[in-house]
């Protein structure tokens, strides 16, 4: 086995796609985010182990985010290659998300090599829906965020940064907002003329869609909002083509985890994110 480094997010996705397309929705994020790098990698580490000329595992890491693994592609000698030559060539490594097995290895290997202790940041479950339920019906309706919402959406990202540990989404909630307000991606569910929820779509892959950003104030939870704006986005996106939509939760809310439940989507895999 080795380590090839790859400078062309399009060849790089070129040669993982095959390996990553056998579990799509599994594999939603390093497919989304590695097909959306386009001409430029943007000072991303995109990196294969190849036996024999044939990619057998990957890993990607953006500038300062966790070190993505595949998801159910488990192999131990790939994951332990990846961590050594990871090591020796002093990449930063904040974090690692991927499947229990891999990310696990990983982060053991890791411990052992740098010293770092990993930390549980988050268990969570990925679900996937190709056929929608219909929520309780709740009051209001789905429209795509204008400019005039940035300073509601960035205090959003601010909230749910705080709601669910992600700093990184604090940092960056003024970029985040700006780029989902222009790319008409992020949605607002209103009610008599006041946005209550929102939800926004993430990324895509070759037949799927990804769904984050679902966030509720406090004083609006508990009224069918996120469901029915979640319900109304996925529903948007199945009839513009997608084969099926993906989503991410923390495996200990059981409050978002009966929402999505009830609106049609399944789990179908784990993921752990370790930081050091």
């Amino acid at each position: 086995m080795k380590i090839i480094v790859h400078e062309d997010p399009v060849a790089f996705l070129r040669k993982v796609e095959p390996m990553l397309l056998e579990e799509e929705a599994l594999n939603n994020l390093p497919l989304g985010i590695v097909g959306r790098m386009r001409d430029s990698a943007g000072g991303a580490h995109l990196l294969t182990v190849e036996d024999e000329g044939e990619v057998v595992f990957m890993a990607m890491q953006t500038p300062n985010h966790n070190w993505i693994l595949p998801a159910g592609n488990g192999n131990a000698e790939a994951v332990e290659r990846l961590a050594d030559y990871i090591h020796e060539h002093s990449f930063e490594v904040p974090g690692v998300i991927g499947d229990e097995a891999s990310a696990g290895l990983f982060a053991t290997k890791w411990n052992k090599l740098s010293g770092q202790e990993p930390q549980l940041h988050m268990n969570q479950l990925i679900y996937k829906l190709t056929a929608l339920k219909s929520p309780l019906k709740a009051p209001g309706f789905l429209r795509v965020a204008a400019p005039a919402d940035k300073a509601l959406i960035i205090n959003w990202l601010d909230l749910f940064g705080v709601e669910t540990g992600e700093i990184s989404i604090r940092e960056n909630a003024d970029e985040m907002a700006e780029r989902m307000i222009d790319q008409q991606t992020m949605h607002l569910w209103v009610v008599k003329g006041e946005p209550v929820s929102m939800v926004n779509q993430s990324r895509s892959t070759k037949h799927g869609a990804t769904i984050n950003a679902v966030y509720t104030p406090d004083k609006h939870k508990r009224k069918g909002y996120a469901s029915n704006a979640v319900h109304a986005l996925t529903e948007k996106l199945l009839n513009q083509g997608y084969a099926f939509c993906s989503l991410y939760t923390d495996a200990a809310n059981p409050t978002s985890n009966s929402i999505y439940s009830k609106i049609g989507y399944e789990p179908i895999g784990k993921s752990i994110v370790y930081r050091f």
